[in-house]
């Protein structure tokens, strides 16, 4: 199966340049083959909520490279219930340059947006993201909508798709202090972003869709809560896939009835689970899913896994669909990674407190700036509480930016670190 993937992202790479429809088709048709085989032929090694999961993200991505007209280009905290209840489809960098590297495809559009003038140390995801509009692959969307949360490459990446396509832009600006004077201010302009959507997709907002969209979103951060408890205490056999797949969940599809069939699904999944055993990893940041070394170390082992990612519960707010605005607006003022560095540190203290994490692995993804500059921080925080961290540098969705060899010394040095601990 791998090096069927491998020959198929070599036919993407040759057509990207000058057939950027027949690129496209051929993508769809290999993302609607592999959603067969996720729907007919599951890996049996996962239980049923990550089994799901895949599928949910594999026609998430085919919708939106089928259907532009209807799909929005967001940034991956922008809240996406407003689209859910207007029938329109959210498109988030992350999620579509990892099904590039997922198809061994994404090398050939990190080149042509650096061929565009993008630098090399520019984020990954939103470089490929770029390349491949620059090609003519990504289809031009309806709009694009994005928040200044977190990254430095958001206030770049979609003001300058925004012009490459033509097509209008909103901006959500969320300021660094948390306070009432922030929530209101967001909260205003996601009631402008709804007038926004409307305008440019001649959709009309139904409230009533959109209170029932956050009461799917408060049961899904209920059952996430819960869930992050149980993994305190059980163990679930997965892979790492599964765990960046859940940032979908916990962001993008949220509002979505299939994220709180998810949400319900893991934490059923979780509770006939076994006992917790073996190394725990509390993984600060994105997760190079693609990499050997890590997959060799962490899928599907009895020895050590990822309870979670700090993506997956840096927003798990009380939520009112009373009150839907002031709720999706509350989510990104409140979140862990909003207001500087302290935040988030703290965020990781509690959650690697709360899980009974063996140690913690920092991710310094390939050109953001925020992670790398904070894991000197992390380590020196989280040591000072008892939990050896391990900072690894890489790429989390460019092969073309990460040593195999290094990652794989350094993992296992780590783990056997962790497992001395745990036997002394």
């Amino acid at each position: 199966m791998a090096d069927q993937i491998e020959k198929f992202g070599k036919l993407i790479d040759t057509a990207a340049a000058g057939h950027p429809a027949a690129c496209r088709q051929l993508l769809l048709a290999g993302y609607r083959a592999f959603g067969v085989k996720l729907r007919f032929r599951p890996d049996p090694r996962l239980p049923a909520s990550r089994q799901y999961l895949a599928l949910l993200l594999n026609r998430a991505v085919v919708d939106t490279l089928s259907h532009p007209e209807s799909t929005v280009l967001t940034s991956v905290f922008l809240p996406c219930e407003l689209l859910h209840a207007m029938d329109l489809r959210p498109m988030c960098a992350e999620l579509y340059s990892a099904f590039l590297n997922g198809a061994h495809a994404e090398r050939a559009f990190a080149e042509a947006a650096e061929a565009a003038g993008i630098a090399e140390t520019y984020c990954s995801y939103h470089k490929i993201l770029l390349g491949s509009a620059y090609t003519g692959v990504l289809p031009r969307p309806a709009c694009v909508a994005n928040t200044s949360l977190v990254c430095d490459a958001n206030n770049l990446t979609f003001r300058a798709l925004s012009q490459w396509y033509g097509v209008p832009q909103y901006y959500v600006d969320v300021p660094p202090r948390r306070g009432e004077e922030s929530l209101a201010y967001v909260t205003e302009q996601l009631r402008e972003l709804a007038a926004f959507l409307e305008k440019q997709t001649g959709r009309r907002l139904d409230p009533d869709r959109l209170s029932g969209a956050l009461t799917h979103t408060r049961q899904t951060v209920e059952n996430f809560r819960s869930a992050l408890a149980e993994k305190a205490v059980h163990s679930l056999p997965g892979d790492i896939t599964s765990e960046m797949y859940e940032i979908y969940a916990s962001h993008i599809a949220l509002g979505t009835e299939a994220a709180e069939r998810y949400s319900r699904m893991l934490l059923d999944d979780l509770r006939a689970a076994p006992a917790a055993r073996g190394l725990r990893l509390l993984w600060l940041h994105t997760i190079p899913n693609w990499q050997q070394p890590v997959r060799e170390a962490l899928n599907f082992s009895p020895r050590a896994q990822i309870l979670s990612c700090d993506i997956n519960f840096e927003g798990l707010v009380d939520i009112d669909p009373d009150k839907p605005y002031e709720s999706m607006a509350r989510r990104l003022v409140a979140s862990s990674w909003n207001g500087g560095g302290e935040n988030r540190i703290a965020a990781a203290r509690a959650a690697a407190r709360a899980l009974h994490a063996d140690g913690v692995v920092c991710f310094c993804h390939w050109g953001c700036k925020q992670t790398m500059g904070l894991s000197a921080r992390f380590r020196e925080e989280l040591e000072a509480d008892g939990f050896p961290t391990l900072i690894l540098n890489g790429d989390g969705c460019d092969r073309n930016n990460s040593s195999d060899g290094q990652v794989s010394t350094r993992l296992r040095a780590f783990l056997e670190l962790l497992e001395g601990r745990t036997h002394a």
